[in-house]
């Protein structure tokens, strides 16, 4: 692993595709032309937002304009010639089929390396489902539930990666934490509505993992929600090290220390005095009566 990692936010607005619509090209088209601009910036990883290859609320339409990562359809291609070209890691949000059953669409984040190609997928493993909302959280109309939570093993560390509502389960980054992840990485579409939520919660999870917390997230209106974007980098301690603007597209660039985390822990200690044998209540299913 590198002294540093150069991280990348794109906090970019992306179509939304409808009945004839297919967003993709033009998604893939600016994302292209910002993987050239953080490239220039020596990044060593470039993040884009939460299903921003293939539009956030595209919801109803995703059967037709979702992500075939095996073989890797032309999308796909197109990003991991990118990667080669620019010498830069990827994390982009796309809707992909799933495999055994062509039909499941899961919301997930494609992890890409310059020399390794396709890394591997996150499957976003909390899909929301909020009876009051009018869109942004009926995800589970349209997105089957991921059943891992992986570390991946890279050249610029090993990276946790989850997206959006993920967060909300403290679980989630701990365990990708106690797998061995360097850095978290959460890939949003954070509305309106929920500044002050997020405002907390990454620094409590940076804090109580004493890891570096990165969110990337999609900015702009789709379909009547308007994303307002905040997407940052919090530091093992808590301190928020780069930051992007509300309401518009922006780039947050940081550089990850590893000696910041190593600090940190040894300070804090957190993982030598965990007690896990009191945790058994945690992995239990939730009791009904």
């Amino acid at each position: 692993m590198k002294d540093k990692i150069r991280v990348a936010l794109v906090q970019s607005e992306s179509r939304v595709g409808q009945e004839d619509f297919d967003p993709r090209d033009a998604n893939l088209e600016k994302a292209l032309a910002n993987i050239r601009r953080v490239a220039e910036e020596e990044a060593d990883l470039a993040v884009f937002g939460e299903m921003y290859l293939s539009g956030y609320r595209t919801d109803e339409h995703l059967h037709k304009y979702s992500t075939r990562i095996a073989p890797p359809d032309k999308h796909v291609e197109a990003l991991l010639g990118a990667a080669r070209e620019n010498k830069v890691y990827l994390i982009m949000g796309a809707a992909t089929h799933g495999g055994a059953f062509p039909g499941d669409i899961y919301n997930s984040a494609l992890l890409i390396g310059p020399q390794e190609g396709l890394i591997g997928v996150y499957r976003k493993s909390h899909v929301a489902a909020f009876p009051y909302s009018k869109g942004i959280s009926t995800e589970r109309c349209f997105y089957s539930p991921g059943k891992e939570i992986p570390v991946f093993e890279t050249s610029i560390g090993r990276i946790g990666i989850h997206i959006c509502y993920d967060i909300w389960f403290p679980e989630v980054s701990r365990v990708q934490v106690l797998k061995g992840a360097d850095y978290l990485v959460n890939v949003s579409a954070s509305a309106a509505g929920f500044e002050v939520y997020w405002d907390h919660v990454l620094i409590t999870r940076a804090v109580e993992n004493a890891v570096w917390y990165a969110v990337c997230s999609v900015v702009g209106t789709q379909r009547g929600d308007n994303l307002f974007g905040g997407s940052r980098v919090v530091d093992p301690n808590g301190q928020v090290v780069a930051s992007g603007k509300y309401g518009e597209e922006d780039y947050v660039i940081a550089d990850i220390d590893p000696a910041t985390t190593r600090a940190a822990r040894g300070r804090l200690h957190l993982f030598s005095v965990r007690q896990p044998e009191l945790y058994a209540p945690i992995a239990d299913r939730t009791p009904y009566p």
